[in-house]
């Protein structure tokens, strides 16, 4: 049975919106606490649930998770179930269209997430159609092979935050960067934030930097 979504509601007239994915094994809870922190009072946020998975990677057992993890070889391009991605993808967009009956529109919802939710969001941003008001990407990657997904043709809008500690023992440094390397030849605002000695979490000033892009891609 799914986990209804965490919902901060906007503590005066809504006029924007964040959906945002948690970690693998994590939930919805994971992440509102720090999120309501930092959200401006015209704000709604999302935090949804993953449904429970068998996780390859931990001997199948069933967590949370937005898609299977076969392998921790990050030079694997099979590394992630490519069908589970798109659900989740899939999934997303499903969300933010929600939103249309609260006359948000998509370029006034942004999208984002932290690790596996962060891939889903950066996956998403690259493969619609959709002008979203902006995706942050924390401590994360893009799913699959750049070779194997269906891009757009022309720069896509959708400003970008991508954000990732030079320690993150679970997902490399190395993989972030490769990850901006991509993502900018895509996206022409997309800006990448390293945090020194920060390993595979969040932290308070990178809390600061996501209220910034959120002021910054959707003003009251």
């Amino acid at each position: 049975m799914n986990i209804p979504p965490v919902i901060l509601n906007a503590g005066r007239k809504h006029t924007a919106t964040l959906v945002f994915l948690h970690g693998l094994g994590d939930t919805g809870m994971g992440w509102a606490g720090a999120l309501n922190t930092i959200k401006p009072d015209y704000l709604k946020v999302i935090c949804p649930t993953a449904p429970m998975i068998p996780v390859s990677i931990n001997g199948g057992m069933a967590m949370p998770a937005w898609y299977d993890i076969m392998s921790l070889d990050e030079n694997d391009k099979l590394r992630e179930d490519s069908a589970g991605v798109q659900e989740s993808v899939n999934y997303l967009v499903n969300v933010v269209n929600g939103e249309l009956r609260h006359n948000i529109h998509p370029d006034r919802v942004i999208i984002g997430g932290f690790s596996q939710g962060g891939a889903v969001s950066l996956r998403t941003a690259l493969t619609s159609e959709i002008k979203f008001g902006g995706c942050i990407g924390l401590s994360c990657y893009l799913p699959g092979d750049i070779e194997d997904i269906s891009v757009p043709e022309k720069s896509i809008e959708t400003p970008i935050l991508q954000a990732h500690g030079d320690s993150d023992e679970v997902v490399s440094y190395a993989r972030g960067t490769k990850t901006s390397d991509i993502l900018q030849k895509y996206f022409s605002n997309h800006k990448f934030i390293t945090y020194k000695g920060m390993g595979h979490e969040g932290t308070l000033e990178e809390l600061q930097d996501v209220k910034k892009f959120i002021e910054t891609c959707c003003p009251e």
